[in-house]
């Protein structure tokens, strides 16, 4: 039967009121007091998360939208684990889509650090992918797994959301206060490269790197030789390792080709690449530091053509397989970052970031 459409102070309402006059959200809202905080029927709140057909489009988006306001993401799929007194199985909420977390050597090292942890316990996998251009949280975490380990990026309008969460929960490579943590070293990392890199005394030198917003920019850029905050992002850590490791060689940021790649597409590093190469002149020192390794491998297959340039340098970040054979990197332990992850999550360790460490080889 049709829900109740909400009351208001005349006849029959159209609209919820408004969440900011409603009474202050407590540390964990039920469903019963979402309603009573909306002025609608329990059975109209529950069918907005739980049955959208049974509501317009429009009553629908406002109770979701009142709802988060108030600190509501839905009816707590935890319980269900809670009265089985018992976990069963761990999510991985991933920041990309399958294709790339199933192909992309370092998703794959995670994910088997996350498996062979769970393999020990006894317990399941599911992933999550990311769903569309925008990270959908509240929609991961209706997800019938007891426990979630979320690798993606958490920026301030998503840490509400985390901090909701009535799950266990854990985040890699990225930061929200409150939460537990697993990440790896990556501005020290990046600036171990890119000092490396300046040490080979190039002429010139090109970064590649992930896409920042402004706000980004402008947090890694005009800071000077003071040290920004960490950040959630790996892209502004990693940048703001480069940018210190050059002030301290006598480079300014200026100084530097900053070219971003689209971090679903790093094989894309080489065309970018080659929109320099009418710019140099024969007989520059070139030296390239990536983000990635899959950058960096992808710059190295652009630059065999550039007979007339000396390549002085070219390093990466990561250490995946194939670096072996002759990339200059620095190394993180995936593997041990994805058991790291589960234990932090299922036995309450404490945040931790595992160490990097530079790998010098033929490039």
């Amino acid at each position: 039967m049709p829900s109740r459409a909400p009351k208001s102070s005349t006849t029959k309402a159209t609209s919820v009121p408004d969440a900011a006059d409603a009474a202050p959200a407590r540390t964990r809202l039920t469903l019963s007091d979402v309603a009573a905080e909306l002025g609608v029927s329990r059975a109209t709140v529950s069918n907005a998360f739980n049955r959208p057909d049974q509501l317009s489009a429009n009553l629908r988006d406002e109770i979701l939208t009142r709802s988060r306001a108030l600190g509501y993401f839905g009816p707590d799929p935890a319980a269900r684990a809670l009265r089985r007194q018992s976990l069963r199985e761990v999510a991985v909420v991933y920041h990309h889509g399958l294709s790339f977390a199933l192909n992309d050597p370092l998703s794959v090292q995670f994910l088997q650090g996350v498996g062979a942890e769970l393999d020990a316990r006894g317990l399941s996998l599911q992933l999550i992918p990311k769903l569309g251009r925008d990270l959908e949280l509240s929609a991961a975490f209706h997800t019938t797994a007891d426990a979630l380990i979320v690798h993606a990026e958490i920026g301030p309008e998503l840490a509400p959301e985390v901090l909701a969460a009535r799950k266990r929960l854990v985040l890699v490579d990225t930061l929200v206060d409150g939460v537990a943590a697993v990440g790896v070293e990556d501005r020290k990392g990046s600036a171990m490269a890119m000092a490396h890199a300046l040490s080979r005394q190039p002429d010139r030198l090109i970064a590649l790197c992930f896409t920042l917003n402004e706000v980004q920019r402008t947090q890694v850029f005009r800071g000077g030789r003071t040290l920004p905050p960490r950040s959630p992002s790996v892209a502004v850590e990693r940048r703001t390792g480069m940018v210190q490791a050059a002030l301290s060689a006598g480079w300014t940021a200026g100084r530097i080709d900053w070219l971003e790649v689209e971090d679903r597409h790093p094989e894309s590093a080489s065309a970018r690449l080659a929109e320099l190469r009418s710019s140099m002149a024969p007989g520059t020192r070139l030296a390239v530091v990536a983000m990635t390794d899959r950058m960096a491998l992808a710059a190295l297959v652009e630059l065999a053509t550039w007979k007339e340039i000396e390549v002085v340098a070219v390093v990466g970040f990561d250490d995946v397989p194939a670096a072996a054979a002759g990339l200059t990197t620095v190394r993180q332990d995936a593997h041990r970052k994805g058991e790291l992850a589960v234990q932090t999550v299922l036995d309450g360790l404490p945040s931790s970031d595992l160490p990097v460490e530079l790998v010098v080889r033929r490039t």
